[in-house]
């Protein structure tokens, strides 16, 4: 039994799937859904990528260095905001067409790059905090992070658009 049908069969929980997935897909929301998670990628997505490429040239030798790197500490928020709306219209998006989306092996493999990049974040955050409080050995690790981010911010964007495509 697919499980657009278990819920549909078995709870209102169906009724919503299914009431979502027909104004999803037969009316503008769609793109007012699509439109928004293009934003939370602009936002979340740029500001990071900015920011992963300004750390990698930081370094101990760069002047002034703690000031710079709490500078760069204060996109967070621009990226966690970035990050919600994303997982937000990815959710509705998902919500949609349920039973496809749980058959893909793509959607499974971006939802583990996603978990890699947020698992890198913490990582990344550390490194800041460590890097603040005099340990010097964090550098490796910031410039590890910030690196890994690049690369998965566009590892997860061409995953989004092969499921896309696969939809």
């Amino acid at each position: 039994m697919a499980l657009h049908e278990y819920f549909t069969a078995s709870s209102t929980i169906g009724r919503l799937l299914t009431g979502w997935s027909h104004l999803y897909r037969h009316t503008p929301v769609n793109t007012a859904v699509t439109y928004l998670h293009l934003v939370g990628i602009m936002v979340g997505g740029g500001v990071a990528v900015s920011t992963d490429r300004a750390s990698l040239r930081l370094s101990p030798a760069t002047p002034d260095w703690s000031a710079e790197l709490a500078r760069l500490a204060g996109v967070h928020r621009w990226v966690l905001t970035g990050l919600g709306l994303i997982f937000a219209t990815g959710s509705l998006m998902a919500l949609a067409d349920l039973d496809g989306v749980m058959r893909s092996a793509v959607f499974w493999v971006k939802m583990g790059l996603v978990g890699l990049l947020l698992a890198n974040g913490y990582l990344r955050m550390r490194s800041e905090t460590a890097l603040r409080q005099g340990v010097s050995d964090a550098w490796t690790g910031f410039r590890r992070s910030s690196g890994a981010s690049l690369v998965l911010w566009f590892v997860v964007l061409l995953a989004g658009a092969l499921l896309h495509s696969t939809l």
